[in-house]
């Protein structure tokens, strides 16, 4: 998925007319601001994969026989520091790929307290010479580069536009970005999910229900349904909803516990049950409400061999749950 992306953000670059003035690159959901030396061309790329969609924000110049780029990939997935070095690799084979040449130099040159990674790359076909930087920060790839005929010492704008790159204020703590970022939302009328992406991510296939949404773990041990309706259930309990419809497809289900909780300022029903289907057991862990805001269900299970081990997460998506009193306006779903 990664070098696909990146190869097809990388590969095709868009002129655009030379101009006297710098012009400075400032978009509110970039942690990084920067100057082209022109005003740059910029489009969006979607790349979908198993995981959902990558999607790339691309600024692209070509000023005279100079050529600039800056984007920034966001996953659907949240990579984590751990992952840097894997992303990093990957994209650099990806580039040594699709654009020959010889790395003259790798270095480090952070920028605030991320790890920046600075290639010179000799391109003899094209007596051309490349400059590339890569940071991750939070859940982004930001990719950088400049290329310019002639020798390796940069021209004055390939230096400017290096020595421009600078981290906004809000982005200074790594280790509060990383938290902050893999953090995602969903939200359907007066019910939220917050979520943590680099554990789970939402299934790309649409549902024939536009309130339901599915979330698998990583490693697909687990998986999770969030699904909203803004009308009261009138049955006496969501128990009554829920097992009764397990029992119309399984071989048996036994419900292990059952217990209400706060959820905001609302109580919802919590239910773990055992499902036995074609053979097989799994365990599930929900919380399901029906009152004015309408009605919600969360629902969390893995085949009863592996809950052990995925508990703890499904516990901890669980308690992402939140209802607002009194919403109103139609339901919406979001990242």
């Amino acid at each position: 998925m990664l070098l696909r992306a990146v190869l097809l953000v990388c590969a095709t670059l868009v002129a655009a007319p030379a101009l006297p003035a710098q012009v400075r690159l400032e978009r509110e959901s970039w942690a990084l601001t920067l100057e082209f030396p022109a005003s740059p061309a910029a489009d969006v790329v979607t790349m979908p994969s198993s995981k959902g969609d990558s999607i790339a924000d691309r600024f692209t110049l070509q000023a005279r026989d100079e050529i600039f780029l800056a984007l920034k990939m966001t996953y659907p997935t949240a990579p984590t520091a751990a992952d840097r070095g894997m992303l990093h690799k990957e994209v650099i084979e990806m580039v040594m790929s699709s654009r020959p040449g010889r790395i003259r130099t790798d270095e480090r040159v952070d920028v605030g307290e991320f790890p920046m990674q600075r290639l010179l790359v000799a391109m003899a076909d094209r007596r051309a010479f490349r400059e590339i930087r890569l940071v991750l920060i939070g859940s982004s790839l930001y990719f950088f580069s400049a290329e310019w005929p002639g020798t390796a010492t940069p021209p004055e704008r390939a230096q400017r536009y290096f020595a421009s790159i600078t981290l906004r204020p809000e982005f200074a703590n790594a280790r509060a970005v990383e938290e902050r970022e893999r953090w995602r939302e969903i939200v359907q009328g007066g019910f939220r999910l917050r979520y943590d992406a680099s554990r789970w991510f939402r299934d790309p296939q649409p549902s024939e229900d536009p309130n339901s949404v599915i979330l698998l773990r990583v490693d697909e041990l687990a998986e999770a349904e969030f699904v909203t309706s803004p009308e009261r259930n009138p049955a006496p309990t969501m128990e009554e909803v829920v097992i009764g419809a397990a029992k119309e497809s399984a071989e048996s289900v036994k419900v292990v516990r059952r217990a209400k909780k706060y959820r905001g300022s609302a109580m919802v029903e919590e239910l773990r049950f055992s499902v036995r289907s074609e053979g097989v057991s799994y365990e599930n862990h929900g919380y399901f409400y029906s009152g004015p805001e309408g009605t919600a269900q969360l629902r969390a299970w893995s085949p009863e061999k592996s809950f052990r081990q995925v508990e703890g997460d499904i516990l901890e998506l669980l308690d992402g749950f939140n209802i607002t009193r009194n919403a109103g306006g139609s339901s919406s779903a979001g990242r």
